[in-house]
């Protein structure tokens, strides 16, 4: 994929999105996700530490553009205090952050499940010491079951691996400050026409607001429900932590401000899941747009 340019990029994604659009889904095959969804949103609207932070219904954004995808909605929300402790010890783990359930259908005719990351995927992925961050585990796993509530455990899943490797990680080093390395990066995303922001979390302020000091760690959260939709197909599962993408603009120990990012295609490694050509044009453009946007020209 690194032989590719960006004009044939820009080709090949203009040719996914042309091939037609499949039959739209019927309003009958989103009930079991909306209920789902609407249960997690009650919870936590209900749990004091917990805030919605935005749901994306990845499934009608997709179809809105002609890329039929089953129903798939992600409901991201936050618990400040526990995120502000995480990002404090491993500030890449701000990439996995604020938190998340995605509910979605598993098959046509088969209901609708909820899943989400479990703490061990976090120790294996930003290699965090069990014991030492075992009060945050217990603080995770509460802050995910106030969320996910009395929903039926038959209809939650898991992963079959829960271990996921650094190198899923990329990382950009720019040669600007924070101010102008942000700004640039909104307006890449912004040059991209099949491309959306849709949100932002600033987790420093979250913190500050605490009284816990961290250097900047601002999360950008957008994506093209267009090639999104193409992507996730035959790979809903990725809208939980793939789509919609997400942008970790962060300030190391030694002042540099990075970009940070996920490579799409370990992401579906580790769900096992097929890696559609849409996803693999998905993840060079990442690579190519924002890289030439942090290039220091």
């Amino acid at each position: 994929m690194r032989l590719l340019t960006p004009l044939l990029v820009t080709s090949l994604t203009a040719l996914l999105l042309a091939c037609g659009a499949d039959e739209p889904i019927g309003p009958e095959r989103y009930a079991g996700s909306d209920a789902l969804v609407t249960t997690m949103k009650a919870n936590v609207s209900a749990a004091d530490s917990l805030t919605e932070v935005i749901d994306i219904d990845h499934s009608r954004l997709g179809s809105e553009v002609g890329s039929t995808m089953p129903p798939a909605r992600v409901l991201i929300f936050s618990e400040p205090q526990l995120e502000s402790e995480l990002i404090a010890i491993s500030p890449l783990l701000a990439l996995d952050l604020p938190l998340r359930a995605l509910a979605y259908e598993s098959a046509p005719g088969a209901g609708s499940s909820v899943s989400y990351n479990s703490f061990d995927y976090l120790v294996s992925r930003y290699q965090l010491d069990a014991v030492q961050t075992a009060n945050l585990r217990a603080a995770y796993d509460g802050a995910m079951s106030a969320a996910i509530g009395d929903i039926d455990r038959k209809n939650l899943t898991a992963f079959a691996d829960d271990s996921m490797q650094p190198d899923g990680i990329i990382t950009i080093n720019s040669p600007y400050d924070f101010a102008e390395t942000l700004a640039r990066v909104n307006a890449a995303i912004d040059s991209q026409g099949d491309t959306v922001r849709f949100g932002s979390v600033d987790f420093q302020a979250n913190a500050k607001s605490l009284g816990i000091d961290l250097p900047h760690s601002h999360m950008i959260l957008f994506g093209g429900p267009g090639p999104g939709g193409k992507a996730m197909a035959d790979a809903v599962t990725l809208g939980l932590d793939g789509f919609c993408q997400k942008f970790l603009i962060w300030e190391d120990s030694n002042g540099q401000i990075n970009l940070s990012f996920n490579d799409l295609l370990a992401l579906a490694d580790r769900q096992e899941v097929p890696k559609r050509l849409a996803l693999r044009v998905i993840n060079y453009r990442l690579n190519s747009v924002f890289s030439e946007a942090l290039s220091g020209q």
